[in-house]
């Protein structure tokens, strides 16, 4: 019975100091450990510097090229693959001409362009399942 306590006061004490720990860094300087960070952070300050992993077209979940960025280099035939299914609300095109498709595999309704839409249309908003380069 005591063994147990000392072997439980010890856990506790122990996630006690971990989490003090944490504190201490995330305050220091008002700087973070970015090693902490998923890679969806990542992308995010990869976009702010100007740096979109080299891709031809740039698809972002938000207006204003806001929230998460997808770089695509050539055709996508299903964006769900991406985690990107029904969720680009505004993109960056670098070079060429686009075509954007409410369904995968090029189905549905299309739409093509060849310049950066910082806000998509209602109908247009958040439907898009495939990507593919026209010129």
């Amino acid at each position: 019975m005591r063994k147990t306590f000392i072997l439980a006061a010890c856990a506790a004490l122990a996630a006690l100091t971990a989490v003090s720990t944490v504190s201490a860094q995330d305050r220091y300087d008002g700087r973070r450990d970015d090693s902490g960070w998923d890679r969806r952070d990542d992308r995010r300050d990869d976009r702010r510097d100007g740096r979109w992993g080299g891709g031809d077209v740039v698809l972002f979940e938000h207006r204003d090229f806001g929230g998460e960025a997808r770089p695509i280099r050539g055709d996508e035939p299903d964006l769900s693959r991406l985690g990107f299914n029904d969720r680009v609300s505004s993109f960056r095109i670098f070079r060429g001409e686009w075509e954007l498709c409410e369904h995968a595999y090029f189905q549905g309704r299309c739409w093509r362009y060849s310049r950066d839409m910082p806000v998509l249309p209602n109908k247009q908003n958040d439907r898009y399942s495939s990507i593919r380069r026209v010129r």
